[in-house]
């Protein structure tokens, strides 16, 4: 059965809400942290936690974030948005933070909107850092997807490429890609603002994937809007470092825990 698209405009409301709560703004006090963004932080916090190690090795002090970027509260509750940007931007800079790592597209274009911080897509780095003792065997055929705010970042889409051909999967590219590519159907929360419009453009970027391959793509948030059709995905972390034995609220808290917990002991709380 098709699951249902759980990304009404009052449910997203409710996400922006609890997501700009003390109690899920974790963030560590240091010059760079990680940040994965809200979509990312739903897998198991082991695929982040070997992410993050991975980055370590080019900044060993790197910290971490369990911080949403507003981006659904753009345009969803425009009126709330200038709060939430003046929050975040108090936030990282009462934090030190000068770097801010990013693993979600979306995340990278709101964030550098901010201003006075250094924002620097993960792909590039890792697929300069990483070795092949750092993978988990997997295997299988992917479709590859890329995400809207990557269509003019040439870099971060090759990287993405050089980092799955160490994997033991098959790729197989769609018709329309890199700068061509086509929406999954919730660029500028359009799930929750003009569902069906938004199904209508998801099902003409389905259209080109062959049913049966898995997707797999660097956006969660594009590949969760694939699961709502029933087709099988895999973050190109999960086909990395291994499939996430998870999704969904409760690996979000578990992650979130262990920001807070790591923050709190760094200030000695």
């Amino acid at each position: 059965m098709k699951k249902t698209a759980k990304s009404g405009g009052l449910g997203m409301a409710l996400h922006q809400s609890v997501s700009f709560s003390g109690a899920l703004m974790g963030l560590s006090r240091a010059r760079a942290v990680f940040w994965p963004g809200c979509a990312l932080m739903s897998l198991g916090p082991d695929l982040l936690n070997r992410t993050l190690a991975i980055l370590r090795r080019t900044e060993p002090g790197m910290g971490l974030s369990s911080c949403c970027c507003g981006q659904p509260t753009r345009y969803l509750q425009p009126e709330r948005f200038p709060k939430r940007q003046d929050k975040l931007r108090a936030l990282l800079e009462g934090h030190d933070v000068e770097r801010v790592y990013t693993a979600c597209p979306n995340c990278t274009l709101q964030l550098k909107e901010l201003g006075s911080f250094e924002i620097i897509p993960i792909w590039p780095l890792l697929a300069e850092v990483i070795s092949p003792d750092d993978l988990v065997p997997v295997s299988g055929r992917y479709v590859l997807h890329d995400p809207c705010p990557m269509r003019q970042d040439r870099e971060g889409q090759d990287a993405v490429r050089s980092l799955l051909s160490l994997t033991g999967i098959r790729l197989w590219e769609p018709e329309h890609n890199r700068e061509n590519t086509l929406c999954c159907g919730n660029i500028q929360m359009l799930r929750a603002t003009a569902p069906e419009k938004s199904a209508a453009i998801r099902a003409r970027r389905l259209a080109e994937f062959p049913e049966d391959m898995g997707i797999t793509s660097c956006c969660e948030g594009c590949l969760e809007a694939f699961r709502t059709e029933d087709r099988s995905t895999a973050h190109v972390l999960e086909l990395l470092f291994g499939l996430s034995a998870r999704r969904g609220w409760g690996a979000r808290l578990a992650y979130t825990r262990q920001v807070k917990r790591k923050e709190g002991n760094r200030h000695g709380r």
